[in-house]
């Protein structure tokens, strides 16, 4: 992952900006001035620029930007307000000026905070910008809240608005234009554009609210998949694996019939490191139904081994199988149902303990194993009979959003 400097004109706009980079996994640091910079970090440095003449906006934005000019990095934010309150024009063309980008990306949407862009008009509770309560703001100045016509006003640049149609079917292009705004109804529109924008491999200035830095973030994160491992032969399990699939997720069976025949664990750890390379999530399953229990059950039987001996074969295989897929795929996270299933993986990956971090769900935990194979590797544990339907798909979207 490249790292990110993003500018922002007051110390709210900052903590804005920068929640999005620690939400998606990027450490961020705010500061004020440009003295102890760690060439390894990102960064979110605060203006104070917003409610000063334009002028010394201008001024400071460029000595900022110029002073970072030995330090490389890969994607420039500027931060901006979304009502696009403040010094829009100084602070861009500082920044243009400094870093010569080939394409500025201009949009302050924000649909979690229902900013949105109709028509390229920038909208606020439906309401356009200019309309608004907000315009009574003495120090505001808004004239203008359609962005194409602000921004060929204010940066005299070739400007291209992509419509909300163009944007859902994906047939934007860029073309000669110098700068890009576009209409924005919910995040998945933000995540489009940015997805659209990074493939052309341009630099880029982008400039917008925290809605656009946090659709950035999270395309330019690498995105592992997810491996959940289900010991547990509960209902309750089943139904949150069924839940799980429905959303998206890939189930392997390892059935314990078959391998207390003899069979090969290697077939299903192949098939879950194929799946977890092509980005997939994967749950890994003792038994689909109860029948597949009954049926281990029954085979154990044949072996002499009690019920309780068939449970316990089951469990050392599933840590078994862990340590073979993690070896091979890399995985954001692990989710671990049944307190068997966990020791077996903390002892297969030779975890000599765990650390807690705090409860995703009620009394469902993320913990990070200590030492071992993966230190630091963070896993959702929960108890087989815990947890809504959702719970399973739920702690898939929490790694997505947090690991």
């Amino acid at each position: 992952m490249g790292k990110l400097l993003m500018l922002a004109d007051d110390f709210t706009g900052a903590g804005d900006a920068g929640v999005q980079m620690t939400k998606n996994g990027i450490e961020a640091h705010i500061i004020f001035d440009t003295d102890e910079i760690d060439p390894e970090k990102s960064y979110v440095i605060d203006t104070e620029s917003r409610n000063i003449p334009a002028e010394e906006a201008y001024t400071k934005v460029k000595s900022i930007l110029q002073s970072m000019n030995p330090y490389p990095y890969e994607y420039y934010y500027k931060k901006i307000d979304s009502t696009l309150r403040g010094n829009l024009k100084a602070e861009m063309t500082a920044a243009k000026e400094v870093l010569k980008p080939d394409l500025i990306v201009f949009n302050p949407a924000n649909p979690d905070s229902n900013r949105m862009v109709v028509d390229g008009t920038l909208m606020m509770n439906g309401v356009r910008i200019t309309e608004t309560e907000i315009m009574k703001d003495p120090l505001c100045l808004v004239t203008e809240d359609n962005l194409e016509k602000l921004m060929k006003k204010e940066m005299e640049e070739p400007v291209v608005h992509f419509s909300l149609n163009e944007v859902r079917n994906q047939t934007m292009d860029v073309g000669q234009a110098k700068i890009v705004t576009f209409d924005v109804l919910e995040n998945s529109d933000l995540n489009v554009v940015v997805e659209y924008i990074l493939s052309l491999k341009k630099k880029v200035l982008w400039v917008g609210s925290a809605g656009m830095a946090n659709a950035l973030v999270k395309t330019m994160r690498v995105q592992y998949p997810v491996l959940a491992l289900v010991g547990s032969i509960s209902e309750t399990s089943r139904m949150q694996v069924r839940v799980a699939q429905e959303a998206g997720a890939k189930v392997v069976e390892m059935n314990i019939a078959e391998l207390l025949r003899g069979g090969d664990i290697q077939k299903a750890a192949r098939e879950a490191i194929e799946l977890l390379h092509y980005g997939q999530d994967v749950v890994v399953v003792t038994a689909r139904e109860h029948e597949d229990y009954l049926e281990a059950v029954k085979v154990g039987k044949e072996k002499g081994m009690s019920r309780t001996a068939v449970a316990k074969y089951a469990q050392s295989r599933i840590g078994e199988l862990s340590a073979l897929i993690l070896k091979e795929a890399k995985v954001c996270g692990c989710f671990l149902t049944g307190g068997d299933t966990a020791i077996s993986v903390n002892n297969y990956n030779h975890a000599h303990g765990a650390k807690l971090v705090e409860e995703v769900l009620p009394i469902i935990a993320l913990i990070q194993l200590d030492g071992g194979d993966y230190p630091g590797l963070p896993c959702i544990v929960k108890g087989g009979s815990i947890g809504d339907r959702e719970a399973l798909a739920k702690s898939i979207v929490y790694f997505k959003e947090r690991m």
